[in-house]
């Protein structure tokens, strides 16, 4: 329910200014806060290759991803005897756009897409999604795992590590799944999706893929589930000062609800 007092032209116009100086304060500080060190943030996955799809698999940038296994199948690949599956599964936060090493071009991406599954608060910004992507190799087969960011302004933020996972040659058949919801800490936004593959043998980074290199991989409309909303109240009083809070919720209130006439 939004209730609004009644008030002359003249301070209804004055009111309407002074919001909007709010919502762009509270947008400049959503910026600011999204490049803190301190922030917190989760996202819970699950991952499908070959129809195999994998358990729940939990992470947080304040301790290790829970629940990965490796879906790395019997096969001889460059990497099966010697894979280790002791990667860092430690959430990272990269304020400089990476770059492969590999000078040989041994591994690659060659496409992803994305795609939206659930907006709770149906206010244009998705919590459930799904990036699929296809990596390829010049050996018959390899070994691989890949860490998602998503990002804004120059700043990812690490939302899942995959497990181990086989690629074949240059096999369209062999594209890889990561199903996300994210729990906590991306505010709405237009975020850019980058991908890094590592080679699994020795932890290298050998290829990057990001909204640079495919255009479905940026301004994707997210949030995270805490700020799904179904109903904002504000009550206002005339002359009254507007507290931190109503600060942050104003930029909801103005996409889920339309000034009531006088």
């Amino acid at each position: 329910m939004l209730f609004i007092p009644h008030y002359g032209k003249f301070e209804k116009e004055n009111d309407m200014k002074n919001i909007k100086l709010l919502v762009l304060s509270s947008l400049f500080l959503s910026s600011v806060a999204w490049g803190t060190d301190n922030e917190n943030w989760s996202a819970q996955s699950t991952e499908k290759q070959f129809e195999q799809t994998s358990v729940v698999i939990y992470k947080a940038s304040n301790g290790n991803q829970d629940n990965v296994q490796s879906m790395t199948p019997n096969a001889q690949s460059k990497t099966a005897t010697n894979t280790s599956n002791k990667k860092d599964t430690q959430a990272k936060t990269l304020t400089v756009r990476p770059e492969a090493k590999s000078s040989n071009q041994e591994f690659w991406i060659f496409d992803a897409w994305v795609e939206f599954f659930r907006d709770d608060d149906r206010d244009g910004y998705f919590n459930h999604f799904s990036v699929e992507f296809d990596a390829d190799t010049e050996y018959s087969s390899a070994d691989v795992y890949a860490r998602l960011y998503l990002g804004i302004d120059e700043v990812f933020k690490e939302y899942h590590t995959t497990s181990n996972f086989s690629i074949y040659s240059d096999n369209s058949n062999d594209s890889f799944v990561v199903e996300s919801e994210l729990l906590n800490g991306f505010p709405p936004s237009e975020y850019e999706v980058l991908i890094e593959l590592y080679d699994a043998y020795n932890d290298q980074l050998v290829a990057v893929y990001d909204g640079n290199s495919d255009a479905d991989l940026y301004l994707l409309s997210l949030e995270s589930k805490e700020y799904e909303s179904t109903q904002v109240v504000l009550v206002t009083e005339h002359g009254g000062s507007v507290s931190l809070w109503g600060l942050l919720l104003l930029p909801i209130l103005l996409i889920t609800r339309q000034y009531r006439k006088a």
